[in-house]
């Protein structure tokens, strides 16, 4: 998980439907107004830079008709929560990320890696559900940018808190978000230990053409770590911050690092 910098302008469709149906529910906005609901998650990518607001897969867009975008909207309050008070987690802008399907999709595109045909191989907002965890994980529009709260094991891609740079206020909710996501389930962890592999090999090459260590690591932050023309990050983000280490925080720190 991530800092995100949401868009404080939410789309505009999103605020007229609201406007005239205050109490609606998603649904009904998802079903109404297609264009607004497709002028919505288009946002929502250009704030997540096309990452999954949990686990940091990409968000997947198909292109055929045959498959699925591995994309969908989140509440991380529950929409439930609207029926116990006067605000409408429904249709509030800043209760919105974007997120994967958990790998519960088996239609979604690149499903032969995405797709867990077992349920404890599912993460994101599967296991979450509806669950009242608002005070309990993680809210990554409330991750502070400046600072990595988890760092990896390049041999099985596990994901842990790093305690070391972690806020101490946000180790407990950082590791109940590991939990409560299943951010360690099988099919994310083969994921990451094949992006820490791909790292490994390419600081190898570098050191093998006679660059130094540092940089080597300096170079490949520059490469990954900014979001270019296209606005894009590389999947599983952070676990590529920890790899590169002070390099990637140095790099970062200089480009000012807010998203």
């Amino acid at each position: 998980m991530k800092h995100i910098e949401k868009s404080p302008v939410e789309p505009e469709r999103l605020a007229r439907y609201r406007q005239y149906h205050p109490r609606d529910t998603w649904d009904k906005f998802h079903k109404r107004d297609r264009v607004g609901y497709h002028q919505l998650k288009e946002q929502l990518l250009r704030d997540q830079h096309g990452l999954c607001a949990y686990c940091e897969i990409t968000i997947c867009l198909s292109d055929t008709d045959e498959e699925l975008d591995d994309f969908r909207v989140e509440h991380f309050h529950p929409k439930t929560g609207t029926e116990r008070s006067r605000h409408n987690y429904h249709l509030d802008w800043q209760n919105l990320l974007g997120v994967c399907h958990g790998g519960s999709q088996p239609y979604v595109a690149e499903a032969r890696y995405r797709y867990a045909s077992r349920a404890e191989d599912r993460s994101c907002d599967v296991p979450k559900s509806d669950k009242a965890l608002t005070d309990v994980i993680l809210n990554p529009l409330e991750i502070p940018a400046s600072a990595r709260l988890f760092k990896y094991d390049s041999f099985t891609g596990a994901m842990e808190v790093d305690e070391e740079t972690c806020p101490a206020e946000l180790v407990r909710k950082a590791r109940r978000s590991l939990q409560e996501l299943n951010l360690n389930c099988g099919r994310l962890k083969r994921l990451r230990r094949a992006v820490l592999e791909v790292l490994q090999e390419q600081v190898d090459s570098l050191l093998g053409e006679g660059m130094s260590l540092e940089d080597a690591l300096a170079l490949l932050a520059r490469e990954m770590l900014d979001p270019g023309p296209n606005g894009r990050y590389p999947a599983f983000f952070t676990c590529i911050r920890w790899f590169l280490g002070s390099a990637a925080e140095a790099f970062l720190a200089g480009r000012h690092y807010e998203v």
